[in-house]
């Protein structure tokens, strides 16, 4: 993660604001911060509290006295530490030099390409599936800014092994790494809000996929782009792909099986067919059963509280929102803490329900504590919910939580706008 920005040159040379750092008076220090284009929600970025403690703060409701909090005001704002009576931060030391940078150290599949010239051998496609799997499962947990040049340059790595002539089997198995590479691409673009390298990598996608002939990496592929769609609004693509996607899937392992129907019933219920939306989520769940004995990982990453999440909000497309929000709440809790991206998202569908529940201030709130989840990791998803609340939230937009969440999201487009 880059280190964060420092504060203009002029406002740490304010005497005012230095007084305000010496004396501790973080109120202070956030209202010249504000005033120096810091607002609430970049400092509460920068420092992992949440915004309406910022605001607290800086409106002198609550007062900052924790060693703890001072020291991550600091570290975050980039403010010297002999300023705020602290011991130099560990970032204020001289950094490396820059003349010189060691060279990436190959990956184990590159070696085993390289001795291998003629055509790729067994070993240095399995350790490159491998290494793609790895970035695929790590995915949720991974911002995709940092995703993108791992894959970008497993990409490389497959177009050279394929620009060379290779036995039948190595040249078909090179093929479906590219694919699986190429979408995960697709995803890491959409969700950094890039539709046109997105489209480019999935077209790719597709082409590989079918030259590989494999029906199950067709589905898993239909199955992210349909994700894609439906995140953009376009909940009709999104049904005409992942039925095709349940098609190529008759033959897959149960827990790709279960992720394909799990989002199919979602789509289906946003289309308001509740019999059939209901009757594909039990199917979700039965595939999921049938898949104790197999391990998620790689590209099979379904597990239950995701499935919990997927039938949350398809209770929600059908008005059930008590049931959604249970489901919702479940997911929450269940959810692996590293996924951030993941726990934003459920967060902000939860604030979702407590709106069409009729609660106004908790749905503001937990629409807040969505955007605390995801801190730096603002993607698109998650922005495109945000203001699809928002613009539910329109006949109340004269009231204080309302604008306030209007200016957070604002502040996340422009973040996400940065990435």
């Amino acid at each position: 993660m880059p280190a964060p920005e420092p504060l203009p040159g002029r406002l740490l040379g304010d005497p005012a604001f230095a007084s305000a750092c010496a004396n501790r008076e973080i109120s202070i220090l956030f209202q010249h911060a504000k005033r120096a284009g810091i607002g609430p929600a970049q400092i509460a970025r920068r420092t992992g509290l949440t915004t309406s403690r910022v605001t607290e703060i800086m409106t002198g409701g609550r007062a900052v006295s924790s060693m703890d909090v001072i020291e991550r005001i600091a570290d975050g704002l980039r403010i010297p530490g002999r300023m705020l009576g602290l011991a130099d931060r560990p970032w204020e030391s001289a950094p490396e030099p820059t003349s010189y940078r060691p060279s990436a150290v190959p990956e184990t599949w590159e070696v085993l390409d390289m001795l291998s010239r003629s055509t790729a051998s067994d070993a240095a496609l399995g350790h490159l599936e491998a290494a793609v799997a790895d970035v695929a499962y790590r995915y949720p947990a991974t911002p995709p800014a940092e995703s993108v040049p791992a894959l970008q340059r497993q990409l490389v790595g497959v177009h050279d092994m394929l620009a060379r002539p290779q036995a039948l089997a190595a040249r078909r198995r090179g093929v479906r790494i590219l694919a699986a590479v190429s979408g995960l691409l697709g995803l890491a673009h959409h969700d950094l809000g890039d539709r046109g390298r997105s489209d480019a990598h999935f077209h790719l996608a597709t082409v590989a996929a079918s030259e590989g002939e494999a029906g199950d990496l067709t589905a898993w592929l239909l199955t992210m782009q349909s994700i894609v769609e439906y995140t953009a609004g376009r909940r009709g693509t999104a049904a005409a792909l992942l039925q095709q996607a349940a098609a190529h899937a008759e033959t897959a392992a149960p827990r790709r099986r279960a992720w394909v129907t799990a989002n199919l019933a979602r789509v289906l219920a946003a289309h308001g067919d509740r019999s059939e939306a209901l009757a594909v989520l039990d199917q979700a769940a039965h595939h999921l059963d049938l898949a104790d004995s197999e391990p998620p990982g790689g590209l099979d990453f379904f597990t239950a509280p995701r499935l919990d999440g997927l039938a949350g909000e398809t209770h929600s497309h059908l008005g059930e929102h008590e049931a959604a929000g249970r489901l919702l709440e479940a997911a929450l809790g269940r959810r692996d803490a590293a996924d951030t991206k993941g726990r934003a998202v459920l967060t902000l569908d939860l604030a979702g329900v407590r709106l069409a529940q009729g609660d106004l201030h908790a749905a503001c709130e937990t629409a807040h504590a969505a955007l605390d989840v995801a801190g730096a990791t603002v993607v698109q998803p998650l922005l495109l919910r945000a203001r699809a609340l928002q613009q539910a939230l329109t006949p109340w937009a004269a009231e204080r939580p309302v604008q306030e969440l209007t200016a957070r999201v604002r502040e996340s487009n422009r973040q996400l706008a940065r990435a």
